[in-house]
Order: structure tokens, then sequence, then C-alpha cells
């Protein structure tokens, strides 16, 4: 549990070591296979991003395997031109984003308000994708910070 709230790795390291460790940890220890694919972002954003990236992803890989009935879990991190962008996927049962979000409020769980506030604290935007039978891809974008 404290490796998932604050992991060493990441401030010793940096994000994409501290996703490698979340990530083998997960599949020894969950039928859903993990897949990393990351390009090296850590001299593009501070620690604080990094622990606000890596919270988001854990937030939704958790959702996944704990909804989506998935069989694999993606988690992608490109380096762009002005942007970090972060994809969580799954080839999971999928859902109405407008039915579920709709009644959010009244279901009593808080991990699309928190990841959406956390990104907010990063100057990011999250967005949500998904379809009955074809998945879910939650993808992050935070903005590079010029010198």
């Amino acid at each position: 549990m404290l490796f998932t709230l604050r992991p060493l790795v990441l401030e010793t390291q940096g994000l994409v070591a501290a996703l490698e460790a979340s990530i083998q940890k997960s599949n020894e220890t969950h039928p859903t296979l993990h897949h990393l694919q990351a390009d090296r972002v850590e001299d593009n954003l501070d620690l604080n991003a990094q622990g606000v990236v890596f919270y988001i992803i854990e937030e939704a890989v958790g959702n996944a395997r704990k909804h989506a009935k998935a069989g694999n879990i993606w988690i992608r991190l490109k380096l762009e031109p002005d942007a970090v962008i972060a994809e969580v996927q799954d080839d999971g049962e999928g859902f109405d984003v407008q039915g579920v979000t709709s009644a959010y409020e009244s279901r009593g769980s808080l991990g699309m308000v928190n990841m959406r506030e956390r990104a907010e604290l990063v100057n990011g935007v999250l967005s949500l994708d998904s379809h009955p039978g074809r998945g879910t891809i939650i993808t992050l974008a935070v903005p590079l910070h010029k010198d």
C-alpha cells in the first residue's frame, strides 16, 4: 500500500522506473496482464508532476482491474513537443460514459473526481473514452513547461 501512495523508486529513479516496478508487481499478483510502453519523460516533468501522473495511472489501472474484466491493460507514456501524454487502455467490457458520469455523485465513488482534480494540479487535461464491449481509454495530457 505504501508503494502505491508514494513509491521510493519514484523519488529516486523517476516515473518510468516507478511504473515498471508497479507493473511487475501487478503482473505477479493479478490475472490481468499489464503492458508498459514508455518514453523517458523525467527530464520534462518535475517530481511533483511525475507523482501526479503516477497516481492517476495507478487509479486508472485499479479501476480497469476492478470493473472492466479485462485481459490486458496497456499503460503508455509518450513525450510530445508540448506535452507528456499518459494513456491507460484496457480490452475489457467498456461502459456508457454518459450514463456513468451523469450519476457519478450518487455512486459514492470518487476515483474519477480525484483523477480530474489531480490533473488540474499540473494544468493537465483528463479524458475518458469508452463504449460497451470495446474497452476504455483514459488519457492524461500534461503540458510541458518551457524554460
